[in-house]
Parts: C-alpha cells; structure tokens; sequence
C-alpha cells in the first residue's frame, strides 16, 4: 500500500496519549502490512464527558478535519463495569459521522495481562511474569500488573513502553477486545469491508 493512512484519534486516558499511537502502528504494520501511517495527536476527552454532552461529538469533528483521503477517526475507551458493546454503541452515537469504536474489557491495562509474557523483557516487568485468567475479565488490571512487576504500575510512564513491547499476535489471540481493536484499526486502513 503506497497511499497514505490517516487514523485520528480520541481518547481517555493521559497514557492514552502517548501509548495508543505506538500500538496502532504496530498492529497497522504487523496485521496488515501499513506502513504509510499518519497518527495525529490523540484528542483526550475524559471518560466522565464522553458518555455526557456533546463534547465526544466536537472532539471527532475536530480530529475528523485531520484525515485527508484515507482513514478515520478512531475513539478508544474502557468499559470499566459496563457492558462493552453496549458502552460501543452509545460513544458512536454520541460521536455522530463516520466513527469507529474499540472498548477495552474492562480496562487498557488487561491488553497488557494478555501479552505479559512478552512483556518480561522490560526491567519493571518479573521474569517469571505470567497471568491465566481472562485478561478482559479483570476488573483491577492495573493492580494485577503491579503484582506481576518489580515496581508500582505507573500509567503515563509504562503505557507507552508497553504498547512498544508488546506482542500484538499473543494478545490478540488471549483477549477479545484487542482483537476487536486489532479489526477496528483494520477498518480504518481499508474500508467497511475489513474484517477483525
């Protein structure tokens, strides 16, 4: 693929920020070979507003100003205690226009449980680190990486390495939100047809 791909982004999390753009990247190059990617900044938009008003609907039409001829705005959010399709299904009709939605269950951090093993390599993370529950079934997934690591889990500071580290095939196949996500970035690249 020669054209470029814009995805623009709107997130929750401060280490949304800077981590989501690292992973999208990877998971466009290593699934389906994009290596023609611009990712703007991410625009943060606190999970308390998303869900209210009308300010996840400014935020996609600001970054929706950014995509060029390919791509789309991408708004990535956690569960939490909710029900993820249906969370999905508000923030796209929250957002208006062409959107689409990837819900963490529960939590970001359960993408890392589910690709821990990959992660040992980093310093903070234990070389014996292994997590066999359901990684979108943990509700305190930044606790649980605690546990598995020689240091408190700090999100703006091991997010983005992480997201860097992470193996995008071991996660994907123990989590069934990340492969959501892994599909909905595939979407963007090529087009409603794309499958994941």
């Amino acid at each position: 693929m020669t054209e470029s791909v814009t995805i623009a982004w709107v997130v929750e999390g401060h280490g949304d920020v800077a981590a989501l753009p690292l992973l999208v990247r990877r998971v466009a190059n290593e699934c389906y070979g994009c290596y023609n990617l611009l990712v703007p900044k991410p625009h943060r938009v606190p999970r308390t507003q998303m869900v209210t008003g009308d300010f996840l609907r400014r935020a996609v039409t600001m970054q929706s100003m950014r995509i060029t001829e390919r791509g789309g705005v991408l708004v990535v959010a956690d569960a939490d205690d909710d029900c993820p399709v249906e969370l999905a299904r508000t923030l796209a009709e929250f957002a208006g226009g062409e959107v689409v939605v990837a819900v963490a269950n529960r939590e970001f951090e359960g993408w890392f449980l589910a690709g821990i093993e990959s992660l040992r390599e980093h310093r903070a993370v234990k070389d014996d680190a292994v997590y066999v529950e359901d990684p979108d079934a943990k509700r305190a997934a930044k606790e649980e990486l605690t546990r598995l690591m020689h240091e408190p889990y700090n999100e703006p500071l091991h997010q983005p390495a992480f997201a860097s580290l992470m193996s995008v095939e071991e996660a994907s196949r123990r989590s069934r939100s990340f492969r959501h996500f892994v599909g909905a970035v595939g979407r963007l690249i090529n087009g409603p047809e794309s499958s994941g």
